[in-house]
């Protein structure tokens, strides 16, 4: 057995980065749960002018076992996030492998050296290539397809990962909950007196004014997780790019926006979980049958995933929160979905866990974050 780990350039070379995104095709071909990405979202990933490399330094390479591409991985050194949190770390992302020990030794080996090279104490992963976009490992809830915007990955990841020296950094939850459920009476009583104490309007987004209403939400966005774990302000050209990648997917009547005395405070963002009729796309490839299934997508889908949720800082104590809760509910059974998932939270993340336990929702799925002092 030969085993090799080739750098390749995934940026720039288009050959290297048909084969680092097909290698997943390979790995999950006879797996019941995973949902192919369309290549055509892949690809802009992985796109020398996306704003996140503007800030970050990236390297990449592909295990090859006896002629055969079986693993990869990119090396990342976020600059950014290390200028925010005051931290010198790197990261790993968009891993793959098969069970074998030595290609997971020597793939997260490379990553290793890359980031030793920039001086970094620490690596943690994955991250794809960053917290604003997919992250960690999956490491319960395999019995389930995941949901938009969200990794998977095969049992024995986790197990592979530790053995290679790395540690549970953190644990994200996925909650799954049906949608018609009763909202507990106190998050329906607080909800009602903040409707009474201030002056609070709730409105749908207005898609016509797309990029005005995803300024205000980035403004939210960042005012509301700066104080988050792992958490980096985006870019305003970065958040721009993704939120247009999102306008084609996003339904208008599962975005909602809060306002206080005419100031956006808070919003919503649920997303149809186009993971149900992807499924249905042929190798994830648009043409030429594939774009008829998008299309009918809706027919496909009877499940949403709350994206985000945040209300800005200066208006956390004023049950803002609940008023979310229960005007989302609503909005999601009205567009016609039964239901929902809402991911991720932080395991710590009381304010958030509490009251969705509380609403009866399970957490299904736990993905790790990993990390291994260098």
């Amino acid at each position: 057995m030969s085993l090799i780990i080739q750098e390749v350039d995934i940026l720039n070379n288009k050959k290297d980065q048909k084969r680092f995104i097909n290698l997943q095709w390979d790995l999950y071909a006879n797996d019941a749960h995973w949902v192919p990405q369309l290549k055509l979202a892949l690809k802009d990933q992985f796109n020398p002018k996306h704003p996140f490399y503007k800030t970050s330094d990236t390297k990449a390479w592909i295990a090859v076992l006896d002629g055969k591409d079986v693993g990869r991985i990119q090396a990342i050194v976020n600059h950014k996030h290390n200028e925010f949190h005051k931290e010198n770390i790197g990261f790993y992302g968009f891993f793959e492998a098969i069970d074998d020990e030595e290609v997971f030794k020597q793939l997260l080996g490379k990553a290793e050296e890359y980031v030793k090279s920039f001086g970094k104490v620490e690596i943690r992963g994955p991250v794809n290539p960053s917290t604003n976009y997919t992250v960690g490992t999956l490491v319960d809830g395999f019995n389930d397809d995941p949901q938009i915007m969200m990794t998977y990955n095969l049992p024995y990841h986790g197990p592979k990962t530790a053995n290679c020296g790395y540690q549970k950094s953190k644990d994200l939850l996925a909650y799954s909950l049906n949608l018609h459920f009763e909202m507990p009476e106190v998050i329906q009583r607080i909800s009602k007196r903040a409707e009474k104490s201030k002056k609070i309007t709730y409105r749908f987004v207005n898609m016509k004014k797309w990029k005005q209403e995803t300024e205000l939400m980035w403004d939210i966005y960042n005012s509301a997780w700066e104080s988050n774990w792992g958490f980096v302000p985006m870019l305003k050209e970065e958040w721009e790019h993704t939120c247009k990648d999102l306008k084609s997917v996003v339904d208008p009547k599962l975005i909602l926006i809060c306002e206080v005395d005419g100031d956006p405070a808070g919003f919503v963002v649920a997303l149809p979980d186009v993971n149900q009729a992807l499924k249905q796309v042929p190798n994830g490839k648009l043409l030429p049958f594939g774009i008829l299934k998008l299309l009918n997508a809706k027919k496909y889908m009877n499940r949403v995933r709350v994206l985000t949720m945040g209300v800005k800082a200066e208006y956390r104590k004023i049950g803002l929160d609940t008023i979310l809760y229960t005007k989302s509910q609503q909005m999601c059974i009205d567009a016609g979905y039964d239901e929902v998932e809402m991911s991720w939270i932080l395991e710590d993340n009381i304010n958030m866990n509490k009251p969705l336990i509380r609403m009866g929702a399970k957490p299904y799925k736990t993905y790790r974050v990993f990390s291994k002092n260098l």
